[in-house]
């Protein structure tokens, strides 16, 4: 089960009852959080939790954080998934669990809201009705995809302000390789298998060759 990356030791806030700022990474919550952003969290108090809400809380018996979506209240527990999850959690939450709500992604000085309650049940109904039509037409479309980004035609007649760049990030002492177009992020240099990770349709508008100078 994929889990959304906040680091704890980049976790900060102003007091008890206070807006609580965090940093994202990771793919659970795609495409609703991108690392790299600043989350903004909002404690509870007295409001009311509901199915929708995208979440801050500590599993139990654990002291590692994670955000993702609520999708269940029930009698025996709060429910939740990843926005880029296929299954539940395995953990049931309760509310002493619960660190607060997100209400806003930042990145640099750009705020965006993340929607909740019934907003949030919508994001979350759309993104799983994609996910189901796009493992059904998978097959069919990713050979004409993979053809069509391998000759890099498109990528030729780009101007200059559509096309991807890569930046470097120094995150923990190592240096992270974001493919970037404009302000959004739509790919990722994997360390591990030494490969890039693009997000769908992004790789029709690269030329492939010019990121292999990158990391050889």
């Amino acid at each position: 089960m994929r889990q959304a990356g906040v680091d704890p030791e980049n976790v900060h806030g102003d007091g008890a009852g206070a807006t609580i700022f965090a940093a994202y990474g990771g793919p659970s919550m795609n495409p609703t959080l991108r690392g790299p952003e600043m989350m903004e969290i909002v404690p509870y108090g007295n409001g009311p939790l509901q199915v929708g809400d995208v979440v801050f809380f500590l599993p139990p018996g654990s002291d590692r954080p994670v955000v993702h979506r609520v999708v269940r209240v029930m009698p025996e527990g709060i429910f939740t998934r990843g926005d880029n999850n296929s299954r539940e959690d395995e953990f049931l939450l309760r509310l002493e669990h619960i660190q607060g709500r997100v209400v806003a992604a930042w990145r640099g000085r750009k705020r965006r809201k993340i929607a909740g309650g019934f907003r949030g049940c919508w994001t979350m109904y759309w993104l799983h009705r994609r996910r189901l039509l796009d493992r059904g037409l998978s097959p069919f479309l990713h050979p004409l995809y993979h053809a069509l980004s391998r000759r890099g035609r498109i990528a030729k007649w780009l101007p200059a302000s559509l096309r991807p760049r890569v930046v470097v990030f120094r995150v923990k002492g190592e240096d992270q390789q974001l493919l970037m177009l404009r302000e959004r992020v739509i790919g990722r240099y994997d360390k591990r298998t030494r490969q890039w990770r693009i997000l769908r349709p992004f790789r029709l508008l690269l030329d492939e060759k010019t990121l292999l100078g990158w990391n050889e």
